[in-house]
């Protein structure tokens, strides 16, 4: 465990610092940004962003009030080598006002509840709503746990070494999570995307593509789709794109193909690209607005910043944002965990509730380290 950095998180915890500390995949360290000027920074639509540097915190729709939330980099901390100096000059700082939590218990869907509500997207498919969408739940880990949250994070970093990891706090929201996802990374020039969609547990059987079904092949295939007509929309002919593959992601496998093209086309028009992308089939479904339109209805809380993107934005080495999945929102009074799945005609609502049961173990077990007889 780093303690210089499990301190520098307390300390920000405590005094109620808008901070980030995050991990990119297959790097050794973790970066983190503590915004040390007064109020928040927040739009309602991406495009507002242009210019601006930091970590950007994107939600899943801005129709119901939330918005990009942008924490400044007025302090940047390399977690490599934290000195007794940096610890100081944190602790130093000013403590901000606390906001004042009564925000209710969200609502927790239990099997047979969403169980129906697969049984209801496939008779809306059926009758040519849309082609597949992508339905949440929550799990609640009740009770206050704000004193794990330095060392949950460094444990999630070792046991997802492939996924961007995040601990963000801004004034009013506080989310940790382990993105297998790629949205959009502009790193020297090159621009990637992916499509990845589909699950199944970690096994070596399933690292065989040809055994995966239809329905797994379908829905990632919807998602693949998608980003060409993207693509096509920004007049993008000249990129690569491999082939399917399976991703391992913790303890879970998914289906996977990558997309790179130049960033010719797209660098004066990044932000409107984003836009465009943001949600893909993989978290809301196909055609995407019918299927938002149909979810909205049918979950019964609100996805907050769930299956919304986040991540560092305009640094001198490019933009890497994620999108938000394995993730989990923090509050003093409980933890919220948010797992999802495609659905399509093919789904049997007993496996895809077993697949969030899978999503949902993957933080569960680590949770279960640092929280005593946690049900898992």
């Amino acid at each position: 465990m780093n303690k210089g950095l499990i301190k520098i998180h307390g300390v920000c915890i405590a005094k109620n610092l808008p901070f980030v500390t995050f991990h990119l995949p297959q790097q050794e360290l973790s970066t983190t940004y503590i915004q040390t000027t007064p109020g928040n920074v927040q739009w309602k639509s991406i495009l507002d962003i242009s210019g601006e540097t930091g970590f950007i915190m994107a939600p899943f729709d801005t129709r119901n009030g939330h918005r990009y939330i942008l924490v400044k980099p007025d302090l940047v901390i390399d977690t490599g080598d934290i000195s007794r100096e940096t610890v100081n000059m944190v602790e130093s700082l000013d403590l901000r006002p606390q906001a004042q939590w009564n925000g209710a218990f969200p609502v927790v869907t239990g099997k047979e509840t969403y169980m129906e509500q697969v049984e209801s997207i496939k008779s809306s498919i059926a009758k040519g709503a849309f082609q597949k969408a992508v339905l949440s739940r929550i799990r609640v880990v009740e009770g206050d746990h704000m004193d794990i949250v330095p060392r949950l994070f460094q444990t999630i970093c070792r046991k997802h070494p492939n996924a961007f990891v995040y601990l963000f706090k801004s004034d009013e929201h506080f989310w940790m999570g382990a993105s297998p996802e790629p949205l959009l990374r502009l790193i020297d020039g090159q621009i990637s995307t992916v499509s990845l969609a589909g699950t199944r547990p970690y096994a070596e059987k399933h690292l065989d593509i040809n055994k995966w079904t239809a329905k797994e092949v379908l829905e990632q295939e919807y998602v693949t789709r998608y980003i060409h007509d993207v693509l096509r929309e920004f007049s993008v002919k000249d990129y690569r794109i491999s082939s399917p593959y399976v991703k391992k992601a913790g303890n879970l496998l998914h289906l996977c193909t990558d997309f790179t093209l130049g960033h010719e086309k797209i660098t004066h028009r990044l932000w409107e690209f984003v836009d465009a992308m943001h949600p893909t089939p993989a978290v809301a479904g196909q055609p995407k607005e019918d299927a938002i339109s149909f979810i909205k209805q049918l979950e019964p809380h609100d996805r907050d910043y769930y299956t919304g993107f986040m991540g560092p934005v305009n640094r001198e080495r490019g933009t890497d944002l994620f999108v938000n999945l394995r993730c989990m929102k923090i509050t003093p009074r409980y933890i919220s965990l948010y797992v999802g799945g495609g659905i399509t005609l093919e789904s049997d609502p007993e496996e895809e509730w077993n697949e969030t049961q899978w999503k949902a173990e993957s933080l569960l077990k680590i949770l279960g380290l640092y929280i005593k007889n946690l049900d898992i």
